[in-house]
This record gives structure tokens, sequence and C-alpha cells, in this order.
């Protein structure tokens, strides 16, 4: 099973990268966060006509996820959050879950808070899942080790420590971070030359729980998809277990 996870920027706007991807890759599953449309507006008729069954949870101009699949979506369930940044579906015969963490804008702020709160629910929902075949793709916002940030000892937003020690604390309960190796998935519009430099922030990661972790076989992070025209600020990345 191929499942990638993608913070695309607004799916309106990423029709045509995200038919590239899904048709070089041919994912069993596709993840999405940041879609930034109300759930009768996506445009899924593109997606739909490429075999996918859609789950949404959209939010108007800002948010929303998504989980498409090859196979029947069920037991869908978005209520973790009041916005939408957090989509679960059994699938295939694995729970996967779509998640979009507050970037919390600046250390100390209500958005930060906010965010710090965020995560620590979220290791709360993920402890549902530890007995499960289950994999959470998605943006957390994180930069969860130095090598993970422009520079070892970047500071700011996305690297602080209590981010960090929320994020090591799915981990320690037994979520594996299977891109931990795999470079960097976020690179600023703002400035052109940071993708050919890397000079970005690794971002969007897959947490598989031990049974997930079991058959996993190979992960990723799709660089191509991030030098094509009007591309997203991220790179999706990609999981594959033996099921």
């Amino acid at each position: 099973m191929k499942i990638i996870s993608w913070n695309v920027n607004s799916i309106r706007a990423r029709i045509d990268p995200v038919i590239t991807v899904l048709n070089k890759f041919r994912p069993d599953v596709l993840l999405l966060q940041e879609t930034r449309v109300e759930d009768h507006a996506f445009p899924v008729e593109y997606f739909e006509d490429l075999g996918y069954n859609i789950a949404l949870k959209g939010q108007k101009g800002k948010n929303g996820v998504a989980i498409f699949s090859k196979h029947i979506l069920e037991e869908v369930n978005g209520n973790f959050s009041s916005e939408a940044r957090y989509l679960e579906a059994f699938t295939g015969g694995v729970f996967v879950a779509s998640v979009y963490v507050p970037n919390g804008q600046m250390i100390g702020a209500e958005q930060y808070l906010h965010k710090l709160d965020f995560l620590r629910d979220l290791e709360e929902k993920f402890a549902v899942f530890a007995d499960e075949i289950f994999v959470a793709g998605g943006d957390f916002n994180v930069a969860p080790y130095p090598q993970d940030a422009p520079t070892p000892d970047h500071k700011g937003i996305m690297c602080s420590e209590p981010e960090r020690d929320l994020i090591k604390n799915i981990r320690d309960a037994g979520f594996s971070d299977i891109l931990e190796q795999k470079g960097r998935t976020w690179w600023d519009y703002r400035r052109p030359s940071n993708f050919a430099q890397d000079v970005g922030f690794r971002l969007d990661h897959f947490y598989l729980s031990s049974k997930a972790n079991e058959l996993f076989k190979n992960g990723e992070v799709i660089r191509f998809a991030r030098e094509l025209p009007r591309p997203s600020d991220h790179a999706p990345i990609i999981c594959e277990l033996s099921i």
C-alpha cells in the first residue's frame, strides 16, 4: 500500500501538480492538508475520475483536510478539532489520519499556545490507535531535530523546545517517525533560491503505530513536485507498507 501526504496550499490552485503526482506514483491513499475550500466547492470530479473515494473536512479560505482512497472509506471521523485540521478513516485494512497542526505564528503568542494544546490532544488521539495498523501523515509544523531546520542552532517557531518535546512524546508513545533521515519538506516561496540550496524545514511527517511499522517498506520526500509549475511550498511525502 502506498500512502502520500501533502500540504497542497489550496487544492484549487494545485489540481495539475496533484494529478501529476497521482499519475506518477499511483498511491492507494492520499492525505491532503491546507485544502482551503469548503466541502461543496472541492473539485472532487478530477479525482473521482482517477478512481478515488474521497472524504473531506473543509473550511472556507483556510485549513482543510482530505483523504482519497482507492478502497472504501469507513469510520470517517473529523471531530477531533473544531477547525478543519484532522480527518481519520479506515481504508484498505489501515487506519489513516490526515493532520494539519497549527503554525503557531510566534513563540508565546495565543496561536502558539493553541498549537501546544493541539499537539497534546493529538498525542491522546493517537493513543486510541496504538494497537491498530495506523498511519498518520501531515503537516505537523514542527522541525523535530536540529538537522530539520535551515541551521542546527535555528531559533524560533517550529524549533522551540516545547514543540519538539510534544512531538517527542508522540514518538516515545510508540509512533515511529519514518522519514527522520529523508530531508526537508518545506521551502519558503519568498526566497526562490531556498529550494535549490535546500534551505528549508522538515515539517511534514508520517507517524506509524508499532503494527504499521512492522509493515513499513520505504518512505521518501517527493522533491520533484516542488519544481512543478505553480507548486505548493511543501513537497509531498510517501510511505509504502507491505499490505
